[in-house]
């Protein structure tokens, strides 16, 4: 015992306290020192079930040392319990001093040993601090006491008490328990994890899903594996804040992360308080896609009556899904949809959509004035369409497809809304394709397939093209437009070869040029091909202080006609095989003047400026002439396909000048070259663009025909045209036409838009025509058009809209729109009115987060 006194005084003298466990035959477990901060490495401990591995931290807060030299000093420590034996003489104290110096030398590599490197060095296991520990007399588990903390890596549990089988890697918690698994959170009075699995259980706990953002706390929780979790008497959320907006209590329940939360007798709660109650009830907990049902859309019209339209997603694999839809309406029966995307690889991607209706009603007139003359008779009736982009073989054949094809000139503007509406699927196809389709009053629909591929200087296009013509077929009453007597032109096929610009050989004439083989087809009409090839040459010439490019081109059509149907009488229907040739020539010279001014020199910024200053102002003025010669030619005895048979003549001079103001802002701010300091940044923006252009037509100024009636009129109307920004927050799109013989503006085309900080916008739209009867344009109609819109943010909750669309010239509102929006940080809900000439509607919509939207 003497040695032993001497060895514990040892101990006391460090500049640190250790605590040892020192393995006694007769007593089991001996504990030497005093209590102390104490950091185990649970890994190392269960390797030497005999030998708990032990690193001894500095009073005071908290620190972790290096592994290796915790390796070392336990190793120490093992060998001293191993060799240490009472006896006397000198041999012993040389034994001890021996120890001793061991120990010292073991102690200031500590001093000196770098953290970091060790750490980098560490395993991922998990390690144990804690106030005080002690190790049961079995050796089968170890206690820890005040301030424990479990980590490895990011994942860490903290507790006032915690107790650790080594074999089984099973711990006890209780008191304050704090964790974090893989992304969760986890707090509780009592808890138990596996450290193998990361599974456990927790008493009176919440546990925080980080993804998908999503809380819900029990009496008895349980993560039985590394997405799921079970509960009783649970209360699910994704609202922060211990009362919650809106939440979900279940007896019970589990939760697959990336899947579903099945809840029995869930009660919808508002602020705690029971608004509905369900006997079962499955809701999505969802980072990524998973097949299931989506929020139903319910809704009224005076129209479709009461609306319910299901969606079911459903997962094909990583590349295709589907949505299926059951749209129920009292007025018209159950329609049903499908909606198919595909993304097969990086250059490809297609969107298929079908609907289909067995209408219970039928109307014997069209629903929409400008429909008067035709019925909706049939009641079986649907819309395909869709759209593909991808290749042929290899991604240099690019191929695209366009799909839009309907069963009646009503059935787009009657199911303009929800989730397989018009407007939906347009909005789909800009979004994801850049390509939009006809409008929904519009009688023609048009299907598309190209196929191209690009070498160099040479460019490739095949085209199929159909369109249907909603005017001929059984939907309406006119004897004269049936399907027989269709002449809708149909292209099957195009076929299009392109020469871009290109130097020919080492002149200085450049060769460019353009040939098309088209075959047509319709039910009623001249049928045949027709092959046109138009090559150009020009010769670019350019100067100090400008360019000019003339070029000149011929161009020949060629017909190859199957039938002659329906034409004209001065169409020559004895020839079936026809030719004509007809020049054209062009001119066009352009040159650039700038100057640049002065506002601030870069010396005068304020580093503490919020906003950049201007600098520099640059005006650059274009002026550019273009001059336009093609003969006249008698074309009236050629078939008529499209506007290609029929070329106007032309001999006109264009002329415009164009002005662009460019500025030059300064800001310091700091700089990444600059490892983070402040630094001058440089920045340019186009201010404004002014154009103004008008042309002059030779042909009108030498007309003789109904000079009495339209006198000749050579000068084309003034167009002004603008594009601003004023400041940051304020966008002008402006064109104008300004006519000198009428001394008023015929056009107009405006666009004003404004926006404060997130805060508040506002825009202003006007669009109108004057009534003009000229020689170039005779009869044109007089229109006015006016478009308000605006919002603001209230506060930053809430939030108004609203939109005003009219027609000033027939004293007819448009649309007038009005919403009001509310967000919170778990759900939004959004009221709104709106009517048009069509329909009046009252939508109310709340939107869960995670829960999707429910009403409208």
């Amino acid at each position: 015992m003497e040695e032993q006194d001497r060895f514990a005084g040892f101990l006391n003298h460090l500049p640190f306290k250790v605590k040892l466990f020192v393995k006694n035959k007769t007593r089991g477990w001996l504990k030497l020192g005093h209590e102390s901060n104490t950091l185990i490495d649970l890994a190392a401990a269960g390797s030497q079930p005999s030998n708990y591995a032990i690193r001894q931290l500095p009073s005071g807060p908290h620190a972790h040392f290096g592994l290796g030299i915790q390796r070392r000093l336990c190793y120490l420590c093992r060998h001293i319990h191993t060799n240490f034996r009472p006896s006397n003489g000198v041999s012993m104290k040389l034994r001890i001093l021996f120890i001793s110096l061991l120990c010292v030398t073991s102690l200031l590599a500590l001093a000196v040993f770098d953290p970091a490197a060790a750490q980098d060095e560490a395993p991922q296991s998990w390690r144990l601090l804690a106030d005080k520990t002690a190790a049961s007399h079995d050796n089968q588990y170890l206690e820890a006491f005040g301030n424990v903390v479990l980590d490895r890596g990011s994942d860490y549990i903290r507790a006032d008490y915690a107790r650790y089988y080594q074999s089984t890697k099973w711990v006890f918690l209780k008191g304050n328990v704090d964790a974090r698994f893989q992304g969760d959170f986890m707090k509780a009075e009592e808890a138990e994890f596996d450290l193998n699995t990361n599974t456990g259980w927790l008493k009176n706990g919440r546990i925080f899903m980080q993804e998908p953002h999503m809380y819900f706390e029990g009496a008895v929780l349980k993560k039985t594996g590394q997405d799921t979790y079970e509960f009783r008497e649970a209360t699910i959320t994704v609202c922060d804040g211990d009362r919650p907006a809106w939440s979900i209590k279940s007896s019970r329940g589990d939760i697959t992360v990336d899947g579903y939360a099945h809840l029995w007798t869930p009660r919808f709660q508002i602020l705690d308080q029971p608004v509905l109650a369900a006997p079962y009830a499955v809701i999505p907990v969802k980072t990524k896609r998973q097949s299931g049902f989506l929020l139903p859309e319910i809704g009224t019209s005076d129209r479709l009556g009461i609306t319910y339209d299901q969606p079911y997603y459903q997962v094909i694999d990583e590349e295709q899904d589907v949505t299926l839809y059951s749209h129920l309406m009292t007025n018209k029966g159950l329609m049903l949809g499908a909606e198919y995307r595909m993304v097969p690889d990086i250059h490809s991607k297609g969107i298929w959509k079908l609907d289909y209706l067995y209408d219970q009603q039928t109307e014997s007139e069209s629903l929409y004035s400008d429909n008067t003359d035709m019925a909706r008779e049939n009641r079986n009736r649907w819309w395909a369409r869709g759209k593909f982009d991808g290749y042929l073989g290899e991604p240099d054949w690019n191929i695209k497809f366009d799909l839009d094809m309907v069963s009646d000139q009503d059935y787009l503007r009657e199911f303009s809304r929800g989730y397989s509406g018009f407007n939906k699927s347009r909005r789909d196809f800009l979004q994801y394709f850049g390509r939009d389709i006809e409008d929904s009053d519009s009688n023609l629909r048009i299907n598309r397939a190209l196929l191209s591929r690009n070498w160099g200087d040479i460019g490739f296009q095949g085209l199929l093209e159909y369109t249907q013509n909603l005017e001929y077929g059984s939907n309406n009453n006119l004897t004269e437009k049936q399907r027989a007597f269709d002449p809708t032109l149909q292209r099957l096929p195009e076929l299009n070869l392109h020469l871009y610009q290109t130097q020919l050989f080492d002149t200085p004439l450049t060769v460019e040029g353009s040939s098309q083989l088209a075959s047509f087809w319709r039910e009623y009409g001249t049928t045949g091909s027709r092959f046109d090839i138009h090559p150009i040459i020009g010769m670019p010439m350019h100067f100090e202080y400008g360019s000019i490019i003339p070029k000149a081109g011929l161009r020949s059509i060629s017909y190859f006609i199957q039938r002659f149907e329906g034409d004209d009488d001065n169409v020559d229907t004895d020839k079936s095989t026809q030719t004509r040739f007809f020049p054209d020539f062009s001119t066009t010279a352009y040159t650039e003047f700038s100057k640049i001014f002065t506002i601030n020199e870069e010396n005068s910024i304020d580093k503490d400026a919020q906003t950049p200053t201007w600098l520099k102002l640059k005006h650059a003025l274009q002026p550019r002439l273009e001059y336009t010669y093609i003969p006249y030619d008698e074309q009236e005895k050629y078939p008529y396909f499209d506007e290609t048979d029929r070329i106007d003549a032309k001999n006109e001079l264009k002329y415009s000048i164009t002005n662009i103001f460019t500025c030059k802002t300064g800001k310091w701010q700091p700089s990444p070259e600059e490892q983070g300091q402040p630094g001058l940044q440089m920045d340019f923006f186009e201010m404004a663009r002014l154009r103004f252009e008008q042309s002059y037509s030779l042909r009108e100024e030498r007309r003789n025909d109904d000079t009495d009636e339209y006198p000749n009129r050579p000068f084309s109307d003034v167009l002004t045209d603008l594009t601003t920004r004023i400041n940051p927050w304020l966008y002008l799109n402006n064109k104008t036409w300004f006519s000198t013989y009428e001394s008023r503006i015929t056009e107009h085309e405006h666009s004003l838009s404004a926006y404060y900080d997130e805060l508040l916008y506002a825009s202003f739209g006007l669009d109108f025509l004057e009534e003009i009867d000229e020689y170039l344009r005779q009869e044109q109609e007089r229109q006015r058009i006016a478009s308000f819109g605006g919002g603001i943010a209230i506060n930053n909750q809430w939030s108004a809209a609203f939109l005003y669309r009219v027609d000033w010239e027939a004293s007819t509102d448009l649309e007038k729109r009005l919403t009001l929006r509310y967000d919170h940080q778990c759900f939004s809900a959004e009221t709104s009115w709106s009517q048009t000439d069509e329909d009046s509607r009252f939508e109310f919509r709340v939107i869960l987060a995670q829960l999707g939207s429910l009403g409208r």
